[in-house]
């Protein structure tokens, strides 16, 4: 239809053809001068000819276009409000750490302390560099694992004494427990005993002919004339641990004798006071001397034994690995018979292995040979079979019985009763900085969850701010509650302290506070280094906070009123990702990682590499985290790991690996 058959109108009311449909709701040039009343030149209620064009056209109408206009624009402002509600696609749930606006520098040298020397060589001797962190990195950093410790060793390291009156209390409190499990009736002959203490060596603190007469004459002997035999001894049972340096028989080189390493682990005062016991009960007395001291006689032998273990442990030692003359070690280390010792296991060993040894070169060994001079042999001889005698009765004198008994003391102790370093200011204020560290990157990391809407987020950060974390016992009243008797048997043993954890959680549950119970091994440690230190907060501190306000502290608002304080949506996007990883632990673990990478990360200080490992310090983290789950299921480490973004950077895995594959679930931030 052409515009010559347009409507008829009179011609004051007619619209000009070339005026658009927009001028009928905008005006001309002359009619924005005219006043705001005038409506416009057409009259209301007369026929509009251009919409009457349109009709017989088939097109929409102005009005049409502009209702669907006015419609489309209110749903995508509906869209964009919603979006901020909490309304987002799985791509959302990625996690997306901060921006680091700075490189961490690196050191030239490797750490060359005692600790960081030992904890390196746990790294490697775990690993199997066979296989590729990408496929399988709970395998590649725990197959060569062994889980050498036993329900007593780990319930031992709880344990650590202080001078403080509240700790030696506790320490006392738990002593009594395991004692119950330690010094059951045994069915083991005591024949074995003899192993440990054989005819010709002298244990001075057991030993009936030890006398303080022969100590004072002893302490001023710098040969220590029975200590080569006490070595050979030690080594022949427990090799690689011979109390003031580790020796190891070779068994791949053709020059090499043996491996002189830095003196082992320490043992605790607890430790040292616990096999005594096991010893004083199974010596026969015809050898034994135990009538002869009173029980502050035998503390003070025991507090020299952990004093010199300390200063052993004061030696700075250098890693410098290197073969060695065996009159190398003859001038560093006198006060030991190394020709003797190799002969021990070599007959005419110093002749066979042209007497040369694998070990370090450095002034840690005349280091020692200077502190042994100058301590008696009775606190020597003490130290070296005491610690013997606590590994060996942990491997000849344990029973099904005794393993059932420790289980469920492990259940029930009361936590962890000190932590380590506490008793000192500084240890005390770098954990408070590290764990005030942990708490405002996972506040800021709140600030950006993507399945909570705003208020939910607000809610859980006022539950954060209102958390407090306590580690240990403090208060002398609640030890005191605890009161158990060396006359208890196992049973009512077991039943006082079942009694106690019972008041204690009523208590809790009476005040207005959520609890979270862990009974931890030792976590903080002033002797690891910086990574190790949070990855054992990363392992077990940064889960618990978590669950502030994930699934289980739903139910808790930030004043402690049981209610739900998640909506519908945040339920539902969390479901999503509980049902993508089919189990919430992994979830917590992975993001968990996160922020703890993430903390440690925000700090500028240099690291050091750890000697033997040329890896960064992101590698290190997850070498270190993943070391400290080598007992836990491979499979759930590994698929925890696939969801952290961090993991995949510093391994640089491709698409399509096994932890970086193509389809994975997105870890919520």
């Amino acid at each position: 239809m052409n515009d010559d058959k347009l409507i008829k109108k009179p011609k004051e009311k007619q619209v000009r053809k070339d005026q658009s449909s927009s001028n009928l709701f905008v005006g001309t040039k002359e009619d924005k001068k005219k006043k705001k009343t005038q409506v416009s030149r057409l009259e209301i209620g007369v026929p509009d000819p251009i919409e009457e064009q349109q009709k017989v056209l088939g097109r929409p109408t102005p009005c049409t276009v502009l209702a669907v206009s006015t419609t489309l624009f209110i749903l995508i402002i509906l869209i964009i409000s919603l979006g901020q509600l909490g309304f987002h696609s799985e791509e959302d749930f990625k996690w997306t750490p901060a921006l680091n606006y700075h490189q961490r520098k690196r050191l030239d040298q490797p750490c060359e302390t005692i600790e960081c020397v030992k904890y390196s060589a746990s790294l490697l001797e775990s690993m199997n560099s066979s296989i590729d962190p990408c496929e399988n990195f709970h395998e590649h950093v725990c197959s060569g694992f062994t889980p050498k410790k036993r329900n007593f060793d780990r319930l031992l390291s709880l344990i650590i004494a202080h001078q403080d009156t509240d700790h030696d209390k506790a320490v006392n409190i738990v002593r009594k427990m395991l004692s119950k499990c330690a010094l059951g009736e045994s069915t083991q002959p005591r024949e074995n005993l003899s192993t440990i203490i054989p005819d010709g060596i002298p244990f001075p603190i057991l030993s009936i002919n030890w006398t303080s007469s022969q100590n004072a004459s002893d302490a001023s002997n710098s040969t220590h004339s029975d200590l080569t035999q006490i070595l050979i001894h030690i080594i022949k049972h427990t090799s690689d641990d011979a109390g003031i340096i580790g020796i190891t028989p070779s068994t791949d080189s053709e020059f090499t004798m043996f491996t002189v390493k830095p003196n082992s682990p320490s043992l605790t005062l607890y430790q040292f006071r616990n096999v005594l016991d096991i010893l004083k009960r199974s010596v026969p007395e015809s050898i034994s001397n135990t009538t002869q001291y009173k029980e502050m006689d035998y503390q003070k032998k025991l507090n020299d034994v952990v004093n010199l273990q300390k200063q052993l442990e004061e030696i700075e030692f250098a890693a410098n690995p290197d073969v060695l003359p065996l009159a190398f070690m003859q001038e560093q280390l006198p006060i030991i018979d190394w020709g003797l010792l190799m002969d021990s296991w070599y007959p005419n060993g110093r002749l066979t292995f042209n007497e040369k040894v694998f070990g370090f070169n450095t002034t840690y060994y005349r280091k020692i040979n200077e502190l042994l001079i100058s301590t008696p042999s009775e606190t020597l001889y003490n130290l070296l079979l005491l610690r013997f005698s606590f590994k060996f009765l942990r491997a000849e004198l344990s029973s099904e019985l005794e393993d059932t008994c420790l289980l469920q003391v492990s259940r029930t102790v009361p936590g962890k009763i000190v932590l380590h370093g506490s008793a000192e200011p500084k240890a005390t204020e770098l954990f408070d900085q590290m764990r005030q560290t942990i708490h405002n990157h996972l506040r800021n990391s709140l600030t950006s969850l993507k399945w909570m809407d705003e208020r939910g987020i607000k809610e859980a950060q006022r539950k954060l701010n209102r958390t407090k974390t306590f580690f240990g016992f403090n208060g002398e009243d609640l030890i005191d509650e605890l009161d158990i008797s060396y006359g208890y048997s196992y049973i009512s043993t077991l039943c006082r302290v079942l009694v106690w954890q019972t008041k204690n959680m009523f208590r809790a549950i009476a005040e207005n506070t959520v609890n979270i119970f862990l009974n931890a091994e030792v976590f903080y440690s002033v002797e690891r280094n910086e990574i190790s230190e949070i990855v054992f907060e990363n392992k077990i501190i940064i889960p618990q906070l978590i669950h502030i306000f994930d699934e289980r502290g739903r139910f808790y608002d930030s004043k402690g009123v049981h209610r739900d304080w998640w909506n519908t949506e945040t339920e539902r996007y969390f479901m999503l990702i509980k049902l993508c990883f089919m189990k919430m632990q992994q979830n917590v673990l992975g993001a968990s990682v996160s922020v703890g990478w993430n903390a440690y990360h925000s700090t500028t200080e240099p690291y050091e590499v750890l000697p033997g490992m040329n890896k960064t310090d992101a590698q290190l983290f997850f070498y270190s985290l993943v070391k400290t789950m080598c007992n836990s299921n491979s499979v759930k480490i590994n698929d925890a790991l696939e969801s952290v973004p961090e993991f995949k950077s510093a391994f640089h895995c491709q698409n399509g690996t096994v932890m970086n594959p193509t389809t994975k679930c997105r870890m919520a931030a």
